[in-house]
């Protein structure tokens, strides 16, 4: 007789779960928006610093195997000193032996605006040499609770001269 009751208990179990995915999904809003990350690659206000490598490396952002942290200021536009809103803090690891990809681990950290007290993770493989590069958001907290979602960026400005780049971030959410 228990035998029987199986497949009661599996259609049971199926529905149940079909009705949360359905109730979820309903729930669920699209949020897009667009970042500026002010990064200083070197100079009095570096943000993006090398800190490890292997034996032998330059600490070149295509040498396999170095490791840069980061702390980039968050603005709503591109202009440098603008009003910060936050902060992108993370690593980054160039996994290619040819120097084209990066390992991204990175938390946008709302400490202004109309996100404040939240966050985002970012985390995925970042081909540096693509004009415009997609990675995955994993998670949020706050009103980013149980996001998820991507982030296309692309190199919005670039002085040489002083290091100094802007990295446009558009982020699209769910």
């Amino acid at each position: 007789m228990a035998q029987n009751n199986i497949p009661s208990i599996l259609i049971f179990c199926l529905a149940a779960s079909i009705s949360m995915t359905l109730l979820l999904s309903a729930e669920a809003k699209r949020t897009r928006f667009t970042i500026y990350l002010q990064d200083y690659a070197f100079g009095p206000n570096t943000t993006f610093f090398p800190i490890a490598g292997l034996p032998g490396s330059t600490l070149n952002f295509t040498d396999f195997g170095t490791l840069f942290v980061t702390d980039d200021s968050i603005t709503t536009i591109s202009n440098e000193g603008a009003p910060e809103i936050g902060r992108a803090q993370g690593i980054y690891v160039v996994t290619d032996k040819g120097g084209k990809n990066l390992l991204v681990l990175l938390s946008f950290v709302f400490t202004g605006g109309a996100f404040n007290g939240s966050s985002i993770e970012i985390q995925g493989t970042s081909r540096q040499f693509e004009l415009i590069r997609e990675l995955p958001v994993i998670a949020g907290t706050g009103k980013f609770r149980l996001a998820r979602g991507y982030i296309r960026t692309d190199n919005f400005f670039f002085d040489p001269e002083r290091g100094y780049s802007v990295i446009q971030v558009n982020v699209t959410l769910v």
